[in-house]
């Protein structure tokens, strides 16, 4: 690992002899958990308080980032969960560090950490993470896990009052009851995801610099929180609603802390582009002498500006995400931009110095046929032409790099009812793109392991008993299909059944402040290819902002 360069204006790790220990948990390896500014913003957020003090720990070192610790030593072990398969990784790092994975033997045995976790990808549905978590936080940060941290503090780790907060779920206080495969009721309280109202104000940026890390010592800006489009497939978009933008002066104050470290910045958000004040902030980093890249962009962003910072910044290559390959199938999941709109978004980027072009497509979006299928390959040559003019003006010749992916249904978003395709028939998709875009010179392609989009669908829409079974393929090397099936339910049944309107699901155990009626409705204007307004000031359709 190349040197670590702490950002001063953070909060670090300052241990005392009486404080409270949390061990901030990323299931993956140190490049990738340096790399997100979740582990960032938490680690420094948990730091600022008061009577605690928080380390790292990432899967590929036997000890804490910074102390050198084991994992059994910390008061707190806290996860920051990514994607869903982090549920076996969690399983198999606590079984490592000789701690029980499993919450009820850890209660009988008693003496270990309390067993924290929080993130996007569990926060949606935490019902498989309640066999292992003593702890769920339910949604984002900023205003709300002080206190949850400073409660447990004050209480000496007493989980009775967590109780009080209305996003924390107590892992003992639920009971799941199922008839077959399905779920027939959950007893417990029900809690509700945590927005951040004070975002807009709050600084979100690395705390950390490394050359070995995805961004190569790029410092990292959050501009942006949820998406004003709604793409019905899309659960950043739904879990980050309502669309919130962090003020100018913030985001000034933040660029002016990376100018001490660098001179690039790297801006994030689900909606970066569509950052309102796009004029002020080029001129924010033209006085800082500071360049940017977005991790992203969208096509239907609407401010030139965009394509001034692409250029002054020389960032080489731009990320769009047409999502399908026809413009009926891109209306269906509510991505409401035509296919010329992309056309002339990417010969803008590559006017602007762009050289090579990142495309993001979904393949098993319902409804899709052969013919939208088709219309990937049409919109990569498309796209080629238009960078092929470029490449001969500047004699050098760049890449369209196509990543495909099978789309997963989620909580909370209106493909939480779909059936997804089988892994037989996924295949045939990539197996059907793969050799049509393999005769269009200058394009790689790229996708998702399905066995591992396939595991991230069970766990997405799993109740306690994937849980368990993950628990035992983790830890005892049991076939997960094998350990679902002892627990009466089938493999592929559980990401290919399409759910019924009326069914509980295991994330009724929580509120997303949207409503039910709302995602039906969504979700069978799939099927008529039907679009469906942004979000707009004063909007209440969907119950969030009611």
């Amino acid at each position: 690992m190349s040197e670590i360069i702490l950002i001063n204006e953070c909060n670090h790790l300052q241990l005392n002899p009486d404080d409270l220990t949390i061990c901030l948990v990323y299931p993956g390896e140190t490049r990738v958990g340096l790399s997100s500014l979740a582990v960032h913003r938490i680690y420094s957020l948990i730091n600022s308080i008061e009577g605690v003090s928080c380390d790292l720990f990432f899967i590929d070192s036997d000890s804490s980032f910074f102390l050198g610790r084991e994992l059994k030593e910390f008061d707190v072990v806290a996860f920051s969960i990514t994607y869903e398969d982090h549920l076996f990784t969690v399983a198999s790092t606590l079984h490592r560090e000789g701690i029980p994975p499993v919450r009820e033997e850890r209660e009988k045995e008693g003496n270990y950490p309390l067993i924290f976790g929080g993130g996007i990808g569990l926060f949606y549905n935490p019902a498989p993470f309640i066999p292992i978590f003593d702890v769920i936080y339910l949604g984002e940060a900023e205003g709300r896990l002080e206190k949850v941290i400073k409660e447990i503090v004050i209480s000496g780790g007493e989980l009775e009052t967590l109780d009080k907060f209305d996003n924390v779920v107590i892992s003992k206080k639920y009971q799941f009851f199922y008839n077959g495969e399905l779920v027939e009721k959950i007893d417990g309280e029900r809690k509700r995801i945590f927005r951040s109202p004070i975002f807009p104000k709050t600084f979100s940026h690395s705390c950390f610099l490394s050359g070995d890390t995805a961004f190569k010592d790029m410092f990292l800006i959050e501009l942006n929180r949820g998406c004003i489009e709604k793409c019905r497939f899309c659960v950043a978009t739904y879990m980050g609603l309502p669309f919130r933008e962090k003020e100018i002066e913030v985001v000034e104050k933040e660029i002016e802390i990376a100018s001490k470290y660098g001179n690039k910045v790297g801006l994030i958000g689900a909606g970066v582009t569509d950052y309102s004040k796009m004029e002020e902030l080029y001129g924010i980093l033209k006085k800082h002498n500071v360049k940017a890249s977005f991790s992203s962009l969208k096509a239907s962003s609407p401010s030139h500006y965009i394509f001034k910072i692409i250029e002054e910044s020389e960032q080489k290559t731009v990320t769009i995400a047409p999502e399908a390959g026809s413009e009926s199938l891109r209306y269906a999941i509510n991505k409401k931009v035509p296919d010329e709109k992309y056309f002339s978004f990417a010969e803008k980027a590559l006017q602007h110095g762009a050289e090579n072009l990142k495309l993001y497509f979904l393949i098993g979006l319902p409804g899709e046929s052969e013919e939208d299928l088709k219309g990937i390959v049409d919109m990569t040559k498309v796209f080629r032409e238009i960078a092929l003019k470029y490449w001969k003006e500047r004699g050098k010749t760049g890449e369209i790099h196509l990543s495909v992916n099978p789309v997963i249904a989620k909580p909370f978003t209106p493909f939480q009812w779909y059936g997804m395709n089988s892994k037989s028939e996924i295949e045939k998709r990539i197996k059907f793109l793969k050799k049509a875009l393999s005769k269009i010179p200058n394009v790689k392609f790229t996708h998702e392991n399905v066995r591992k989009a396939i595991l991230q669908a069970i766990v997405s829409r799993g109740d306690t008993r994937v849980g368990e079974a993950a628990i035992e393929s983790a830890i005892q090397g049991v076939n997960f299909r094998k350990a679902l099936k002892e627990r009466g339910l089938r493999f592929d049944n559980l990401y290919t059944r399409e759910r019924e309107k009326d069914e509980v699901f295991p994330w009724d155990m929580i509120e997303s402040g949207i409503r039910r009626d709302y995602l039906w409705r969504e979700y069978q204007n799939t099927f008529e290819r039907k679009s469906t307004p942004i979000c707009f000031p004063g909007c209440k359709v969907c119950g969030l902002c009611d």
